[in-house]
């Protein structure tokens, strides 16, 4: 997540300075702002996903550990029942 928001701030005041501080024409100055955002939507997006992986993997381990706790769980108390 800190990677996130330092990819972001990174990228605005990048941007701030680019547009304030271009010698190009307009056009050519959209042109580039084009390809630049099109470079941050990219890591963006990877950021994201990679984050989403890791949240899933580790929820589907915390349901894996619950569910083997509640397995065996179920097994003692069926041998207490049959005692």
């Amino acid at each position: 997540m800190k990677n996130l928001a330092g990819i972001i701030l990174g990228a605005a005041a990048g941007i701030a300075a680019g547009i304030l501080l271009a010698p190009d024409s307009g056009n050519k100055t959209r042109k580039t702002l084009g390809k630049e955002s099109g470079k941050w939507k990219s890591n963006f997006d990877k950021e994201f996903n990679d984050g989403i992986d890791l949240l899933l993997k580790s929820l589907s381990k915390g349901i894996d550990q619950y569910s083997k706790k509640g397995q065996k769980s179920l097994s003692e108390l069926r041998k207490n029942i049959k005692m």
